[in-house]
């Protein structure tokens, strides 16, 4: 199955390791070290337009991904329901 969080971008809802609320995580240091290695790597994913509310981690062959998204992370849980 397949999970859309936003524009037009879909996920499997098989490779998802976390739905994280960016403001509860944001100042962390693993956010930050987690953040900065996907964005160097290109394997980050900034698919909002407005206010960022939730940072999925995902992990699609063997490579570890992250997506950016304005759909809350209780939103996008119900949905991977």
């Amino acid at each position: 199955m397949y999970l859309h969080i936003g524009k037009d971008f879909v996920i499997k809802k098989k490779d998802i390791i976390g739905i994280f609320n960016i403001e509860y995580i944001k100042n962390t240091k693993e956010y930050k070290s987690m953040y900065k290695s996907l964005d160097e790597k290109n394997n980050l994913i900034n698919v909002s337009d407005k206010q960022d509310k939730s940072f999925i981690l995902l992990e699609n062959n063997k490579k570890i991904k992250g997506y950016i998204t304005n759909i809350g992370s209780n939103t996008i849980g119900k949905r991977k329901m």
